[in-house]
């Protein structure tokens, strides 16, 4: 395939539902206490170490040196867990020892644990939350700034003597740890509010070394009380004044200022961008200065400012962008934003004109924001250039033209879709759009409302297959009557429209038609139906054997058979679902995460927070709390605690962060993240020129809520997906994701 494109049209703002999480230890006496957790060897949350004045507690350093001196990996990972977990400053010696890098001390027999952290991703996210609990000794915030300020290669992305089926997995797994690993050591210096730790995080921010992106992320999450920390007046890096930019406080703005006189285009431009993005006006004069400055990068960021700041001029700015072929696509972007007649005709010329397809796309998604009926005018012209002008090699641009007429905030929007219904070349077209905006926005016209009947009773089944999804999504077609047509394709649509309707009773359709469906892309699509159900409705039943089948498989539905698969179990979890929680594939870890948090194992809190302490990807780790939410009661309660504590403090994720921070303090999850998904997302896969056409395509959306939305296309190269959550979402052609491995994590 060569082109894709989505689109997602939404009423309101778009935000993320998903959640995310990582676990990091805290700075002591800041919070209680959150040792033991995710320990690798237990599922059981309730074997929680004994206190530190306990006899175990005593003895604990003497017990990590033998394990941390093993030949053995997971060994020396229990030591410095048990290390971490006894509160001595022999135990904090043996962690900066692990943590720091091997020297040449490291021959000496008595150190054979020195640098040990560096070589097992896990060894040093565990040496990381052991040493943040010590952020008001010296040592240990040596040891952290090290981790941070390391170059890449000093880190093992894999444990001596690991095995896999595929190294590449581990490889990547390893890295997502070695990087939250940097992350945590940075927030907690961050936290610390040490003067020290804080300038040498400013000093790493501005260095464009291997610690830059950490130590700016946790100087974003905890910022410097006193913006001078920053560098006063010396804010002498884009970096820099971007993060004083995100911090919000007011006494940044005059340094910010300063750096738009610098000689530097690139610091002029991240200045320009800061005021702008802080809502100072005193950069409008520097911009329409700026706007004709001779450096591309600049004139950029005038115009963005003067749109951001809504001047009346900033028109004129970005429509000189979208003319100079060196900055037309960030013109086109910003032309997103900005009113004007002058930026249609730019946009226009450049939709017809520009030889680069994503100029092209661009142009088009810039008309689709006008308000202007010059804009729908143009969006129609593309729709209605006859084959004898090219469009039939530029399908991409006709799907784009028609989505962006869906989606249009003109009023002359609705008129132009009716225009488009007599021919037929566009009448499929046409009906998409309608469906569309209808679904969006609640327009109706009568003429559109015949043409989707008259598709949805149609013998051709690729008009029967527009009209049927429609009027399914709609509610006005019976999803049953759609799963009876003779045809797959019909079929295939009527599912895709039952994904505006995310209840019991549409989920119930749709697994029991999935159950006897002999085409296999409908069957993909109609898995929707596990989110909601247990996979067993009425008289039909879905045995574990087929659920564990389809996670194999690697398929669309692979991820909704995994949340199934986890959510039936009542005791303890089978082998497979084991193995789903260490699957090389995320999707698959974040829906087995889901599917315990919905199951009745007495061990699913132990399980959830053993894969939370080694998870390095925020979608799962996002997943992982969200399923602790619901065991925030019983015997393992403390354990879901602990966990929300180590992400309400340290976690990289903001959103994790909220998601834990909600979740410590009792409130739910599920009622605060209740919120109707009614975007719709607008996707189109064009062949390449000697390649068939896409019959029966199938995918996987994953959408900005962390759901896995198993699709298929419809033989023009569209799919329809009506009921997903506003945000960013990433589209998996034909996926085939790697099966699992029980292999150790």
């Amino acid at each position: 395939m060569r082109a894709v494109t989505a689109a997602f049209v939404a009423l309101g703002v778009a935000i993320s539902l998903g959640l995310a999480g990582a676990a990091i230890a805290q700075p002591r006496g800041a919070r209680p206490s959150t040792r033991g957790l995710g320990r690798s060897t237990t599922h059981s949350a309730g074997d929680a170490l004994p206190s530190p004045g306990s006899l175990r507690g005593r003895f604990g350093a003497d017990a990590a040196v033998r394990l941390m001196r093993s030949s053995d990996a997971d060994e020396r990972l229990r030591g410095i867990e048990r290390a971490a977990d006894t509160d001595t400053s022999g135990a904090l010696a043996l962690l900066e020892r692990a943590g720091r890098a091997s020297g040449p001390g490291a021959l000496d027999p008595r150190l054979p644990d020195e640098g040990i952290a560096r070589k097992d991703p896990r060894a040093l996210l565990a040496v990381v939350r052991g040493l943040a609990q010590w952020t008001d000794n010296d040592g240990a915030r040596a040891v952290l700034d090290e981790i941070v300020r390391a170059p890449v290669e000093a880190f093992a992305t894999r444990p001596p003597g690991a095995t896999s089926r595929d190294p590449a997995d581990d490889e990547s797994q390893g890295a997502a740890r070695v990087t939250l690993a940097r992350q945590e050591a940075a927030i907690a210096l961050a936290t610390s509010a040490n003067p020290l730790a804080l300038e040498r995080l400013v000093t790493a921010s501005r260095s464009g070394g291997p610690g830059q992106d950490a130590a700016l992320l946790a100087l974003a999450i905890a910022p410097p009380s006193d913006p001078a920390t920053l560098g006063g007046v010396a804010l002498t890096t884009p970096p820099i004044l971007g993060l004083a930019a995100r911090i919000s406080d007011l006494r940044v703005l005059d340094p910010i200022l300063g750096a738009l006189r610098a000689s530097d285009p690139a610091l002029r431009s991240a200045a320009l961008l800061a005021l702008s993005a802080a809502g100072d006006t005193r950069a409008v004069e520097v911009a329409r200065a700026a706007a004709h400055d001779d450096d591309p990068r600049v004139r950029v960021a005038a115009a963005s400012a003067l749109a951001h700041l809504a001047t009346p001029d900033a028109s004129s700015a970005v429509e000189a962008l979208v003319m100079d072929d060196a900055t037309v696509t960030e013109g086109l972007r910003i032309a997103q934003s900005v009113q004007s007649e002058g930026i249609v005709k730019a946009a226009a010329a450049r939709a017809v004109a520009a030889s680069e397809a994503p100029v092209r796309e661009a142009a088009v998604a810039a008309l689709g924001r006008q308000i202007s009926p010059s804009a729908v005018k143009a969006l129609v012209a593309i729709l209605r250039v006859p084959e004898t002008h090219g469009i039939a090699a530029m399908p991409a641009l006709q799907g784009d033209a028609a989505c962006a007429l869906a989606r249009s905030p003109s009023s002359d929007a609705l008129g132009a879709i009716e225009t488009l219904v007599d021919a037929p070349v566009t009448r499929r077209l046409a009906a998409r759009a309608y469906f569309v905006r209808r679904f969006l926005r609640g327009d109706r016209s009568a003429r559109l409302d015949g043409t989707l009947a008259t598709l949805g009773g149609s013998s051709d089944a690729l008009d029967r297959a527009v009209g049927v999804q429609a009027l399914v999504a709609l509610g006005e077609r019976s999803l049953a009557s759609a799963l009876a047509d003779h045809d797959p394709r019909v079929r295939r649509a009527g599912a895709m429209g039952a994904l505006a309707m995310p209840d019991f009773p549409t989920d119930a359709t749709l697994l029991a038609r999935a159950a006897s469906d002999p085409d296999e892309a409908t069957r993909e699509v109609l898995a929707r139906g596990w989110m909601t159900t247990d996979a067993n409705v009425g008289h039909v039943s879905v045995t574990t054997s087929v659920l564990i089948e389809r996670t194999t498989a690697g398929g669309p539905d692979a991820p909704l058979a995994a949340f199934a698969l986890a959510r039936r179990t009542e005791d303890e979890p089978s082998a497979q679902v084991d193995a789903l929680l260490r699957s090389p594939d995320a999707l698959l870890r974040a829906h087995t995460a889901r599917g315990l948090g919905q199951s009745l194992s007495p061990s699913a809190t132990g399980r959830l927070a053993a894969a939370y302490a080694w998870e390095g990807d925020a979608g799962v780790r996002r997943a992982i709390l969200t399923a602790l939410a619901a065991h925030v009661s019983g015997r393992d309660a403390e354990a879901a605690r602990r966990v929300f504590d180590l992400a309400d403090r340290l976690d990289p994720d903001a959103v994790a962060r909220w998601i834990a921070a909600n979740a410590r303090v009792g409130t739910s999850i599920d009622r605060v993240y209740q919120v109707e998904p009614r975007a719709i997302a607008w996707l189109h896969i064009v062949p390449a020129e000697t390649s068939p056409a896409p019959l029966g395509v199938t995918g996987l959306l994953a959408t900005s809520d962390g759901r896995a939305v198993p699709i298929v296309f419809d033989d023009e190269g569209y799919a329809l997906v009506p009921g997903v959550s506003p945000g960013e979402a990433r589209l998996r052609l034909a996926p085939r994701l790697p099966a699992y491995s029980p292999s150790p994590p």
